[in-house]
């Protein structure tokens, strides 16, 4: 089975989906490479000349990820982003960055085995990691 790929718009400002993409089997793939991708995360707010998929219709939206981590500019971009979203988003910084990868995997684990089995693993490490009593 070839590997799943996902588009990472401007990997280097998502490290964390990144290597969280990694972690669960999937390739993330750089915004030149001419493979259709399954999905595609991006950054927000992206540049003008940034070629997003899903704004003329004619693939999935892209998941979008703040790319602050400050809390007041994290709000003016949600709020600037408004009803005109091209995609869902996620909290901006670290958090963000690894629940847009996790939700990636999340929608590709149904047809691929592999990814299913590792984002279950990882499911039921983190309940193990919570503490019985706080």
């Amino acid at each position: 089975m070839p590997k799943t790929s996902v588009q990472v718009i401007q990997p280097r400002r998502l490290p964390q989906t990144v290597q969280t993409l990694r972690r669960f089997g999937l390739s993330p793939i750089s915004s030149s490479n001419k493979t259709p991708p399954l999905l595609t995360l991006a950054p927000y707010p992206f540049g003008k000349s940034t070629r997003l998929p899903g704004k003329g219709g004619r693939s999935i939206p892209p998941l979008l990820v703040p790319d602050s981590t400050n809390p007041a500019n994290t709000l003016t971009l949600l709020r600037k982003l408004g009803t005109s979203s091209p995609g869902p988003f996620f909290a901006a910084g670290k958090a963000g960055q690894i629940n847009a990868a996790l939700f990636a995997a999340a929608c590709l684990a149904p047809g691929n085995p592999k990814i299913r089995q590792a984002l279950q693993s990882f499911r039921s490490r983190q309940t193990t990691s919570v503490p019985l009593w706080p």
